[in-house]
């Protein structure tokens, strides 16, 4: 996991990801269209209004081919994560989605808010959409970009 506080810090982890990629995230506002907006074969982005969880004992999910880029555009939200070879698998691996759930046990917490992001590897559950202190309705954007 690493915790992104400056958006041009995540093309010196990631070239693939393309300066009208990150143009994008910065301008992403409250009122930008739920989606998916591509940026090439290996990279989109899923923009999305969540409501904050307050209960921590969810399934965490990982993927295999594609890293996680959660970023904040307004609002703040904690994420659990793991390493998945640790957890016990829920939900097989669909190849379709790239996903695969698994169980709950333990893990680390790391919070961001309006600006930041946290990048997740393929090798770290996660179980994103947390509430810091209550729950509430937050505006972000997943940056998807295949590893």
């Amino acid at each position: 996991m690493i915790k992104i506080t400056n958006l041009k810090d995540l093309q010196t982890y990631f070239p693939s990801v393309s300066d009208e990629a990150i143009e994008f995230l910065k301008n992403i506002t409250e009122s930008t269209e739920n989606g998916k907006y591509p940026f090439g074969e290996d990279v989109f982005v899923n923009v999305q209004s969540v409501q904050t969880k307050t209960d921590e004992n969810g399934k965490m999910e990982a993927h295999d081919v594609f890293v996680d880029f959660q970023y904040m555009v307004k609002g703040e939200e904690k994420i659990l994560y793991a390493p998945k070879k640790n957890l016990p698998i829920i939900e097989e691996y669909n190849e379709v989605k790239d996903r695969a759930f698994y169980g709950f046990d333990k893990g680390e917490a790391v919070t961001y808010t309006d600006g930041e992001g946290v990048v997740l590897y393929p090798e770290e559950a996660h179980l994103p959409g947390l509430a810091v202190k209550e729950s509430k309705l937050v505006k972000k954007a997943v940056m998807k970009i295949r590893y």
